[in-house]
């Protein structure tokens, strides 16, 4: 069992790190319409606002996809995916039907990526810290 624990962990980290590896290399890349989207919602320097939060995902996707000190990995992603998930997918505020709906569904991928993060650093800490 102890050995499929293992495996299993060996392989889910990697899988969960993949959405932010991937989001935080292309906004580092090509940040398109994000900053000016953080202006919109009242964030300070929305340029290095955005660029801070896309280098914080890649840098902790990264090092939890690696198994590197898991708990700090997942308190940087979730340090970034908090302010991200409530000033911009805030669907109870979007009038347009359509817009609501897809807002409400990123906002709640995000809580679920949040619980799948803490499920990770539980798991990391219950493994003496992993």
């Amino acid at each position: 069992m102890k050995r499929t624990h293992r495996t299993v962990r060996g392989l889910a980290r990697p899988l969960l790190a993949a959405s932010f590896v991937t989001g935080g290399y292309s906004v580092l890349r090509d940040p398109g319409p994000l900053p000016a989207l953080a202006e919109k919602h009242g964030v300070p320097l929305p340029e290095a606002a955005t660029r801070a939060t896309a280098a914080g995902m890649l840098v902790g996707g990264l090092a939890l996809g690696a198994g590197f000190r898991p708990p700090l990995s997942v308190c940087l992603l979730a340090v970034c995916l908090v302010p991200t998930t409530v000033t911009v997918h805030d669907f109870w505020r979007q009038e347009d039907p359509a817009r609501r709906v897809t807002q409400r569904n990123e906002f709640f991928k995000n809580l679920s990526l949040l619980g799948a993060l803490a499920i990770a650093a539980a798991d990391a800490l219950a493994a003496g810290g992993e």
